[in-house]
């Protein structure tokens, strides 16, 4: 597992933090700087009413179902599909919270948001998996890794009021920022993480 003085236990400790570190920030900066702070953000600056929110989120359920299924044809690599929505995640926090504030802006970041979500962790729960070892995966470590994002879902709502109260500005997209260090973060680690299990 890395040598004699580096064993398995603290192989799954130090996989297990940095996936769940990965998970956590993604979640926390969609969630302060798009999903959390689009109503907010759009009834304040656009004035719109509960039937212009009401009809982009139906929109985006119909387009949620729709990604689904293409994916589940597409079959795409465990890694690529994981990569791809958390450089989605970015772009959904970018996309919303880069000045100006423009209604089309906000309503395509909450759709990319919406959609990393459903992206990210069916092939990030994979990768998790592969890491540790199929059979080495307990129903503990995996409890742990999807209450995650969950984590950073709350951290990030709970920081949302004080980015909504900078909408429009530059400050607003410091939001981005624990995407930006997770992406990073990915990268650094990516060759650390086999494409298939490394111990059985």
């Amino acid at each position: 597992f890395g040598g004699q003085r580096y064993s398995f236990k603290s192989y799954r400790l130090h996989t297990l933090v940095g996936f769940c570190a990965l998970a956590m920030l993604l979640e926390s900066s969609v969630n302060a700087g798009v999903i959390a702070a689009f109503q907010p953000v759009v009834v304040r600056h656009f004035h719109w009413d509960s039937t212009e929110i009401a009809t982009v989120n139906m929109a985006g359920a119909g387009l949620a179902v729709f990604i689904s299924v293409c994916l589940a044809q597409l079959r795409l690599p465990e890694r690529l599909q994981a990569a791809g929505a958390a450089l989605i995640y970015l772009a959904a926090v970018l996309m919303f919270t880069l000045p100006p504030l423009e209604p089309w802006k906000a309503v395509v970041g909450l759709m990319l948001g919406l959609k990393a979500q459903i992206l990210f962790m069916a092939p990030f729960t994979a990768m998790f998996s592969h890491a540790i070892g199929r059979t080495r995966v307990t129903n503990r470590l995996t409890t742990a890794l999807c209450l995650a994002p969950l984590v950073g879902a709350a951290l990030g709502t709970a920081a949302a009021p004080w980015f909504v109260a900078r909408a429009g500005q530059w400050g607003f997209a410091w939001a981005a920022a624990p995407a930006a260090l997770a992406i990073c973060g990915g990268a650094a680690g990516w060759n650390r993480v086999a494409p298939r299990d490394r111990f059985v």
